[in-house]
């Protein structure tokens, strides 16, 4: 693996604009946000991550960050002057128009971005972070540049694993998704209406764990459901991302009873039980 990265790196905040919010399912809704320089944005993978930024919870106004310290200027500032700030999945980018698709899982109001995207409307503005450089040269530049989907190119069947956090990134990742891999891939949804097809041009076996109107009166969790899967014999790559907890726990059986190397497995906490994600 490259050790120094052989391409710069940058990531800049923007104001965008919203131009269209549409409710894919139950509890995931899609806007559409539009700004002059998404045109220039990039993306390393189909898991990228960026930053969408918020009023702070004071009220005040939304500064966008600048300059090499703001992170550390951010960390300084008292929690409820500073605006809020999460992580999400670019869905898509289409840079020809400026135009970027991020997906949000809808749980109610507690919580900043989802109690803003629960009541957002066309025209509102907020900040992004986004990638305008990355480096796609070596995995180390990957991962730096926000992803975490890095398998091997020699990769022909690999398990796929996401909650309903990670679903924006699941479905890109089966959209691109080589015709000759297969994917074993387990998805945990609230409900039962939020079961979508998740096109792809790979060979694709989806087991679907909704919370609720599910088959039986006590619906699988993922461990669970991994547990009692019978998985490929040659399975070579896993990426599990969600819940913190769930992913350790589908790591180490993975590891300990699959017998799947610890390299071989990308994993991504994107939010713990109780507590703010940033």
């Amino acid at each position: 693996m490259t050790t120094v990265l052989e391409r710069p790196i940058d990531f800049s905040a923007v104001m965008a604009t919203v131009a269209a919010v549409d409710d894919l399912s139950a509890h995931l809704r899609r806007v559409t946000f539009v700004a002059p320089r998404i045109a220039d944005a990039v993306t390393a993978g189909p898991d990228q991550r960026i930053k969408v930024l918020l009023a702070p919870p004071d009220g005040g106004e939304l500064r966008l960050p600048a300059g090499d310290n703001w992170y550390a200027e951010w960390c300084a500032q008292p929690a409820d002057e500073r605006f809020i700030m999460r992580t999400y999945t670019v869905r898509a980018l289409r840079p020809e128009i400026g135009e970027l698709d991020i997906e949000f899982v809808l749980h109610g109001v507690n919580g900043p971005a989802s109690a803003w995207v629960s009541s957002v409307s066309v025209g509102a503005e907020t900040g992004l972070i986004l990638p305008f450089a990355v480096d796609t040269t070596s995995t180390k530049g990957l991962l730096m540049s926000g992803v975490d989907y890095v398998p091997p190119a020699t990769s022909l069947s690999r398990v796929l694993v996401a909650d309903e956090t990670a679903l924006p990134a699941l479905a890109g990742i089966l959209e691109q998704l080589p015709p000759h891999v297969q994917a074993t891939v387990f998805v945990e949804v609230p409900d039962i209406r939020d079961i979508r097809p998740l096109p792809s041009p790979g060979r694709v076996d989806i087991t679907w764990l909704p919370h609720t109107g599910a088959p039986t009166d006590t619906p699988q969790s993922l461990p669970e459901a991994l547990k009692s899967a019978t998985l490929p014999f040659d399975l070579d790559y896993a990426w599990v991302a969600g819940e913190s907890a769930m992913i350790k726990q589908i790591r180490r059986h993975l590891v300990n009873t699959v017998g799947l190397p610890k390299p071989a497995i990308s994993f991504q906490g994107y939010w713990k039980r109780g507590e703010p994600q940033i």
